[in-house]
Parts: structure tokens; sequence; C-alpha cells
């Protein structure tokens, strides 16, 4: 481990940037979570309800399973329910929750980020509408549907019913398109704003020795098909299967995909890029060789930025000492200019068993999991216990190893925890440590990515963010994951074949092979749908209000 991310971890001011760092803590403490925690009042019907929790096999040794554990014991001894956890695999919850579905054991109270897999659910009538018991029953996320009604909208499904409960995310950049600053700066460049200009510099980073190590051994953008960048040029393109006109009208098919493939194959052609890129099926080798300073310019997912300052920022650094990155805007293209995608800030991660023998308890649990007091214990542990606060309200790991065995490991719980409510010390940018350079550094770039990469432009996403997008009928979603996977073989196919196979013949044979493969019938579908949804689908726009009424609270 690099000395710049050790440094770093015993500074770590305890933060969350989305589901894979939100934390747990030690039940050692009882109920005095944050000293504020308080247990149910003595008398209240206290319900007995089942739910899922992910099993991602990281549950240390000696601290219990996922299912019974410190922090199991904790929600039961100061929740309004007792719970009884089932552990679902993170990547095979769809298998599994099928299984416990058909014996009629699933629990009451079911957790998934698989949108899919929600929506599938709800095609099977397995789901509970939420209408009359948020009503009636809750107090804490009625209140955060007043506050956010961008939550019930996303929450809502086509019969005009409430079945899925979630939380507000932070609105940021996903993904960065990084170019080497010191190179700029030596070879008297400026970053790329075009196609055109892309390529050129691209050669210039590739030929021109930018690294100063007199060999021919740098390339000038990495990773054409796999890997962070491959998304880039989905994004600069917008090639995306499902998009919206200018007039809103939605539009199916081949969107673009033509012109990304042929300026990926002009940058092929350039020899600025890898020749076997092909061979690099996950972006391995590519994202190592950005690592060792040897590509100029590369997209990353930095999803979490303070995960990028401490590992891949901290290792470009410790690698090549001079390094300097600069975040830029996608070059414009033959098809406009784009923005980079977003993360997503109306996330719906729960739903409830059409089954569930008590949904009032159901629905307390619910509230107890979205109060910001539980979210801020599940990320911080006890004070005193795993951390403790600076003069400047900071929160602070006191013992990293503790920390890490108690705490770190029990994420999944805090799937309705919205950072947001805990004011400034749930944004992104609380979560840097400036004392230490390559956090400072990672900070820089995270504001630079949000000042250049959230704005007005379409992001080059399509319609909306992924996870709001609807399931395809079974049928036509084989049809869809064949046709899309052989369109896509074709147009790569067509980047390394020169004469002998050109973008247009590929064009063509993929739109051949869309036709065939049950597009119309595809395209028919998200039309049908779109006429009878569009005014209840959260799209970019919502997201980019969602993103300044944020960034307006965070300056108050």
């Amino acid at each position: 481990m690099a000395d710049g991310f050790k440094k770093w971890m015993k500074g770590l001011m305890v933060g969350a940037l989305g589901a894979g760092l939100l934390a747990g803590c030690s039940g050692g403490n009882g109920g005095e979570a944050d000293g504020k925690q308080a247990k149910v009042e003595s008398g209240e019907k206290r319900g007995n309800i089942s739910s899922t929790i992910y099993d991602r096999g990281a549950v240390p040794s000696g601290m219990g399973t996922i299912e019974d554990n410190m922090w199991s014991k904790w929600i039961n001894e100061n929740g309004p329910a007792n719970v009884k956890f089932t552990a679902v695999p993170r990547w095979e919850s769809q298998s599994k929750l099928n299984v416990l579905l058909a014996s009629g054991s699933a629990p009451d109270l079911i957790f998934e980020f698989g949108t899919s897999i929600r929506n599938t659910l709800f095609d099977q009538k397995q789901l509970l509408p939420l209408d009359d018991l948020i009503e009636n029953t809750s107090v804490e996320y009625k209140a955060l549907l007043v506050k956010y009604p961008e939550l019930r909208k996303a929450g809502t499904k086509t019969d005009g019913k409430l079945y899925e409960v979630g939380r507000i995310n932070e609105v940021y950049p996903l993904m960065s398109f990084f170019i080497r600053e010191d190179w700029l700066n030596k070879l008297g460049l400026q970053p790329p704003a075009t196609e055109e200009e892309m390529i050129e510099v691209a050669k210039a980073f590739t030929d021109q020795d930018p690294d100063g190590n007199g060999k021919k051994d740098t390339y000038g953008i990495g990773g054409l098909q796999f890997g962070d960048t491959a998304g880039l040029f989905r994004y600069m393109f917008n090639a995306n299967w499902v998009n919206v006109d200018k007039n809103n009208d939605i539009v199916v098919g081949l969107n673009n995909m033509k012109e990304s493939t042929a300026f990926k194959r002009s940058l092929y052609e350039a020899g600025v890029v890898d020749k076997d890129f092909l061979t690099d099926k996950d972006g391995s080798k590519t994202k190592q060789d950005f690592l060792n300073g040897k590509i100029g310019m590369y997209a990353f997912m930095t999803g979490d930025y303070t995960g990028f300052a401490a590992k891949e920022l901290d290792t470009l650094t410790q690698n090549v000492p001079g390094a300097k990155l600069k975040v830029i805007p996608l070059p414009t293209t033959s098809v406009g200019q784009y923005t980079m995608v977003w993360n997503n800030p109306v996330q719906m991660t729960a739903v409830v068993n059409a089954r569930a023998k008590d949904p009032e308890a159901v629905m307390k649990y619910i509230d107890f999991m979205t109060k910001t007091e539980t979210g801020r214990t599940f990320k911080n542990g006890f004070e005193g216990t795993h951390y403790k606060v600076e003069a400047d309200g900071r929160m602070v790991i006191t013992d990293q190893e503790k920390y890490k065995n108690e705490v770190s490991w029990a994420s999944d719980y805090a799937m309705l925890y919205s950072r947001l409510e805990e004011g400034k010390a749930g944004y992104t940018e609380s979560l840097f440590n400036e004392d230490i350079p390559v956090q400072q550094e990672g900070l820089r770039l995270f504001r630079e990515a949000r000042d250049v990469y959230m704005n007005h432009l379409q992001v080059g996403e399509g319609l909306t963010h992924s996870e709001h997008m609807p399931q395809l009928p079974k049928g036509l979603q084989v049809k869809f994951n064949n046709v899309t996977t052989e369109v896509n073989d074709i147009f790569t196919r067509s980047i390394i074949s020169g004469s002998k196979y050109t973008v247009e013949q590929a064009a063509a044979d993929a739109q051949k092979k869309w036709e065939n493969g049950g597009g119309k019938e595809i395209e028919d579908w998200y039309k049908e749908w779109w006429g009878k949804e569009k005014d209840n689908v959260l799209v970019w726009s919502d997201f980019y209000k969602i993103y300044e009424q944020q960034q307006a609270d965070y300056k108050k």
C-alpha cells in the first residue's frame, strides 16, 4: 500500500460515498448511537418482521454472519421491531429471490438495487402498494416524500401506485475524462475541443515522447472497447439504444453508433491506441498503463472520488511524481456535444412483500432506517469507540483496525440512508482531508469535474439514468440482449478491418441484424411505454434541478 494512502487512512474523515462506503458500527455501546438514538417507548407494540440483507462475503472472521452479528443485534435493540435477516448473495439476488418467493418464504422487506429485479417483482404482483401505509403509519419516510417529491415519482409504478422506497443521493459526475496536463504543457498543446483536435493531441502524445524517456512507449488514449474509457465514446456521441429527440419523442435503435465507431476506427488507424485492445477484455491493462504514466487521455469511472484519490491517483503520483491531471469536457462531435453521465440522485432500494403479515411494523422499521441518526450511526460507528469529533466538526477515525473490523463491512444495512440529510457533513467535499496532498489534489479534480460536467448540455446516456429505465418483457429482453451483443460485435469488427470491412458496411449489417432480431418489436414497446409514462419518468433535466437545489443547500 502506498505511503500516501496509509497517511490518508490515518487522517480519514469518516464519510460514505454511495452504497459501497456506507458503514456500520459495534453493538458494544447498546443503544448509545452518538448518544442520540432512542429506544422504542415502553408499552408500544413491537412487531416481528423479516428483511433481506446483501451477503458480499465481507464479514470478518469472528464477527458472526451477515444475518447475525453486532449490527443485527444493535438494530433489534434500538429499532421498532424484531427483525430476522435473510442473506441474499449480492450478485445472485435474482435467483435467490426467485427461490424464496416460490417457496413462500420471502422476507417482508426486500432490499434490492437492481431496477429490473424490482420491476419483475411488480409484474409478478409480488409487491405491496404503500400509499395508504405511508399515509397512515409513516412519519420519517412520509416527511422525506414531502421534501423530495421525486422519490414518490420514482417509486410509483404503471398502475399509479407507490411500491418502492429509496433514498436521495448527491448529484455529481460519475465519470471523468482526464488528460495529462503536464504532457500538454511540455508539448505546447491545448486540451482538445473537437474530434479532429482529439486525434491530433493523441498523435502528439504517441509520437513526441511526452514522458521524456527516449522511447516510443506512450499512447494518446487508452481503451476503445473495454474498461472505463470505452464508455467515453458512448457518452461523447450519445450512442445509446433508447433516446429522445428535440421534440421529446422517443427514438430506439442504433442511435449515433455509426459515428462513434467511425471515430474509434480513426483513432485505431492513427496508431494512438494499443493495437491489442481486443485482448484487454476488462480494461485492466489499459488502466495499468495509465497508472504507469503511459497514456495521455483516459476516462475513469470516479464515482467514489475519495477512493480514487486514495488509490488510483496516489498510485499515479507515486509512479510518476510529476504527473498532473486535468478534467476536460467531452469534445464536440459530428452529432453534437454532450456531457458526462451523472450519479442517480433518486435511488430506489427496497420493496415490501405483498404477503407481509405486519405491514405497519415494516413501515415503522423503514422509518427507523430512514432517520438521519440511524444512518449516521451506520456510517460512523460510535463516538469514543470508532471516531472522535474535531473542533471543526469533522468526524475522524480513531482506531483504523477497529473501524475496519466492526464498521466498514456493514454498508448494506444503510440502503435507506439519505446522506445529504446530515447537512454539509453528508456532501462529498467534506470527505476529503486537505491535510494530505493527494486528497487535496483529489478534491481539486472532483470540483473540476463538477464544474465541467454539471451543466445544461444533454447527458450522453440517452433518455435517463439506467436505474429509471423500464424492464422489457422477458421475451423482448432476451431478443434485446442478443441483438445488441451481435450489433456491438459487428461494429467492433469494422474498427480493425480496414478496407475489407468498412464502417458503412458494418452500419448496414447492424441495421439488418437489428431489424431481423426484433428491433421493430422493441421499438414499438418503448414507444408505447413512453406515450403512457413520459410525464412520470425522471429524466436528466429533473436531476439537474435537484443538483442546483443541492448546491444551493450546501452553500447556505
